[in-house]
């Protein structure tokens, strides 16, 4: 029996077996989860270098997953937010991170749940590879290079873990859907009603991913195509009634050139040039297997790749408030790369290959753990700021823009910019809420996506304040109400004295940041 060098299967290599007489040795299946944990471990080390990890919207969803879970216990944060159930397809760490917080210290949940963000998507794609193709593939592990990644990196860990689900899921669909169908269709609906709690894109990338494999099937009969609805419709019927489902269908577009700049989305970490390489490197791999016949990519992924593709191209940029909503479905073309090809190769280019890819993925989580490491300083700088804030207090946000000060954002080394020059550190600010229980006005309390109320009369300093305001418009912003602001990056500002004249008493100054009491109205 052949087969392919990037696969393995219990069945083959029987000189690995374990024989009479013999010590157990190690069989190819064995080597590929060691190689998986291996992997995952490495995965898992930046979240040992800083306790806060540097994602964009992660400490605003921490600090919302704190309230919920010992807010109403505290007296400064009980005047100022509430709960929220509701029916809402955005619920993933919330649901996870409020019991955590009953029995681990705030950021040691925090980064369990960052955890299972970071390793669900990876374990996803090699499900997903080994339902396609029947063997497990070490190209499937490949999927590594690309768990850190932009959305990832900006928070998204709702939609990172209900992308990892909809593989797992997808997975599951393909290995039952022919063998029990009744089994299939009924862990499937469960499922869709996880991921619909998760996030809703995870829904959709299922149902794109079953598309795929049940449109290989030429025999297609009314009973199938209603056993595969059925399996959708409970996630259906949540949509139905949630808050989304009501919300204005406003559409946004942005240019082509923008749109065919988030072809790099999969692989944006923290150095471009080496981003750049790695897109180039992988698709090259793959383009190269494909012309020389030797990748193999069955109908059911290959429709899989297409629909995404085409669900790129189509898709505008927001949508009922969701932004980057078609870079989603490029997201998930990253993981199909490697859990939708089975690349077929000699030994020894085999062996070139898994080299090279090995070194690139030690190269860059190098890279990213380094940069991770670099935030612990800015970090603890913005806590000793932030000290001088007492309970109860409103801090209000501004931050100093790259265009304000490029000198000092060139000189920036750490996390708090990706490659594609996106800040990372403007929801850090929400340490106030889980630190100092204090109040800042950019809490997340979307209706439509968390469980989380603001009351008044906070909720008229958040609505009069609007977006978070850089340094150029503090001349025009209304500050009463608020005790203090606090500056972000403030080491990008030369002279923070002149901002005397907008009412700011300065108190404390850091690189990273700065803290002003905001005096009363003459």
């Amino acid at each position: 029996m052949n087969i392919p060098p990037f696969a393995t299967r219990r069945s083959v290599a029987p000189r690995l077996q374990t024989t009479r007489g013999s010590p157990p040795t190690l069989t190819t299946t064995t080597l590929w989860w060691a190689c998986l944990l291996a992997i995952s471990a490495v995965l898992l080390t930046p979240l040992a270098v800083v306790d806060v990890p540097p994602l964009l919207d992660y400490p605003n969803h921490l600090a919302r997953a704190f309230i919920l879970s010992q807010g109403a216990a505290d007296p400064h944060l009980a005047r100022m937010f509430a709960p929220r159930w509701g029916v809402i397809p955005n619920l993933g760490t919330d649901i996870l991170l409020v019991p955590l917080m009953q029995v681990l210290p705030v950021h040691v949940a925090g980064r369990v749940i960052v955890a299972i963000a970071l390793l669900l998507p990876l374990f996803g794609a090699a499900a997903y590879s080994k339902a396609v193709f029947g063997v497990r593939s070490a190209w499937s592990l490949g999927a590594a290079l690309v768990v850190y990644n932009q959305p990832l990196l900006l928070g998204f860990l709702n939609f990172t873990i209900a992308t990892g689900g909809a593989l797992l899921l997808a997975a599951h669909w393909i290995r039952w859907r022919d063998v029990r169908p009744a089994y299939a269709v009924l862990t499937a609906a469960l499922g869709t009603v996880a991921l619909f709690f998760c996030h809703l894109m995870g829904v959709v990338f299922f149902a794109m991913l079953a598309a795929a494999y049940e449109a290989e099937h030429r025999g297609w009969h009314a009973r199938r195509l209603l056993a595969s609805l059925t399996a959708l419709a409970p996630a259906a019927c949540l949509y139905a009634l949630s808050p989304l489902n009501n919300a204005d269908v406003s559409i946004g577009w942005q240019p082509w050139a923008d749109k065919l700049g988030q072809l790099l989305v999969p692989f944006v970490n923290y150095n471009l040039p080496l981003d750049i390489f790695t897109a180039c490197a992988i698709s090259s791999f793959l383009a190269i297997c494909s012309l020389t016949g030797r990748c193999h990519v069955p109908l059911r992924s290959g429709l899989a790749i297409a629909l995404f593709a085409l669900a790129f191209a189509v898709s505008p940029f927001a949508v009922k408030g969701t932004f980057g909503f078609d870079t989603r479905f490029i997201m998930m073309l990253g993981f199909l790369l490697f859990a939708g090809f089975l690349p077929r190769l000699p030994r020894p280019a085999l062996r070139l290959a898994l080299s090279l890819f090995i070194a690139l993925f030690l190269v860059r989580m190098t890279v990213l753990t380094a940069a991770w490491a670099q935030y612990g300083q800015p970090l603890a700088e913005l806590r000793s700021v932030m000290a001088r804030v007492e309970p109860g207090g409103r801090v209000i946000i501004a931050y100093i823009t790259p265009r304000d000060a490029p000198a000092y954002w060139e000189r920036v080394r750490d996390a708090r910019r990706l490659s594609n020059g996106l800040q990372t550190d403007s929801h850090m600010p929400a340490l106030l809420v889980i630190e100092r229980h204090a109040y800042w006005p950019f809490q997340f309390d979307e209706p439509t996506q968390q469980p989380l109320e603001t009351l008044q009369p906070y909720r008229a300093l958040a609505e009069r304040v609007g977006g978070m305001p850089d340094s150029s418009a503090l001349g025009t912003l209304d500050l009463s109400g608020f005790d203090y602001l606090l500056l972000l990056d403030a080491g990008g500002e030369p002279s923070l004295a002149t901002f005397e004249r907008f009412r700011l008493t300065l108190l404390r100054q850091e690189n990273a940041a700065a803290l002003f009491r905001i005096r009363p109205a003459r």
